[in-house]
C-alpha cells in the first residue's frame, strides 16, 4: 500500500473515530433507557476502535490493514425497520437504499461521520442499503490483504514445524 493511501484511510478512520467517538458519548448521556445506553455504549466502542485502527494504520504497524478491513465491514449495512434500524459511517459515507412501502430509491453523502439507530420504533419504513464508499474500501483493502498472504486468501498461513 502506498503511503498517500495508508495515511490518507487511516486519516478517515481515526478522524471519522474521533468525531464519532465525541457524538455517540454526548448522544449516551441524554438517553434515559437502559437499552439505548447499552446501544450508545456499543457504538462508542466502535468509534474507538475506529480511532485505533486508523493510527495503527497511520504508523503502518503490522495487522493495520487487516484490522481497518474489519472496521469498514461494519460500515457496509444500513437498514431500518419498525423493530430495528442502523446505520454507521466514519469519516465519509456515499450510501444507496431502497425504501419498500412507499417505494423509494434515495442517495446519501456525507464528509464526517454519522450514526443512526432505532429500536421499536413502529413509524420506521423499511429500507435497505449499503455504504458504496465503505463497500469499496473494504473491497480494496482485501485485495491488499490477499497481496501480502503466499496463497492469496484471507486467512494467515498456518504455523509451520520447523526442523
Amino acid at each position: 500500500m502506498k503511503t498517500w493511501q495508508r495515511r490518507t484511510l487511516g486519516i478517515l478512520a481515526a478522524g471519522g473515530g474521533a468525531v464519532g467517538f465525541a457524538a455517540s458519548l454526548a448522544l449516551l448521556f441524554t438517553r434515559s433507557n437502559p437499552l439505548e445506553w447499552l446501544v450508545c455504549i456499543a457504538v462508542t466502542t466502535l468509534y474507538a476502535w475506529g480511532i485505533w485502527c486508523g493510527v495503527k494504520l497511520i504508523e503502518a504497524q503490522p495487522g493495520a490493514e487487516r484490522s481497518n478491513f474489519k472496521y469498514w465491514l461494519v460500515q457496509i449495512p444500513a437498514f431500518s425497520s419498525p423493530i430495528i434500524g442502523y446505520f454507521l459511517s466514519s469519516g465519509f459515507h456515499v450510501t444507496a437504499s431502497i425504501q419498500f412501502s412507499p417505494l423509494k430509491l434515495n442517495g446519501d453523502f456525507l464528509v464526517g461521520s454519522k450514526f443512526n439507530y432505532s429500536l421499536m420504533q413502529t413509524d420506521q419504513p423499511v429500507v435497505v442499503g449499503v455504504n458504496v464508499f465503505a463497500l469499496a474500501i473494504a473491497m480494496w483493502l482485501g485485495s491488499q490483504i490477499r497481496r501480502q498472504l503466499p496463497t492469496g486468501s484471507l486467512r494467515p498461513d498456518p504455523l509451520r514445524e520447523t526442523t
